[in-house]
């Protein structure tokens, strides 16, 4: 059996006032570290948050509890965190979770 190591990219750029930061590959255990820092900093800049997960190939529930957790703390920071773009498996999720009732999720497209 050969193991798949987990990959998560990150960019990250500033407009003003939010922070954009576009993840791809895998968001799970062995990367959400990464992500929750990245984050983290936009916050204690006193910038917005939106993460484009237009390129996630998987995202377990590491992940989601991950957004979650960066949702309340942005809230408690009186910062806003939000998802762009998610593919419908990591849509699925959000919306089978109820997640995507929580945090705001907006599309790029018109």
């Amino acid at each position: 059996m050969t193991t798949r190591k987990s990959t998560l990219g990150l960019s990250v750029v500033d407009a003003g006032a939010t922070t954009l930061i576009y993840a791809s590959g895998t968001l799970d255990i062995a990367t959400v570290d990464q992500f929750e820092a990245r984050v983290m900093a936009a916050f204690e800049r006193g910038q917005e948050v939106l993460a484009d997960v237009s390129e996630l190939v998987l995202c377990d529930s590491t992940g989601l509890g991950a957004m979650v957790r960066l949702h309340r703390l942005a809230q408690s920071m009186q910062r806003q965190f939000g998802l762009r773009d998610p593919r419908r498996h990591v849509a699925d999720l959000l919306a089978m979770t109820g997640i995507d009732k929580v945090i705001p999720v907006v599309s790029s497209a018109g």
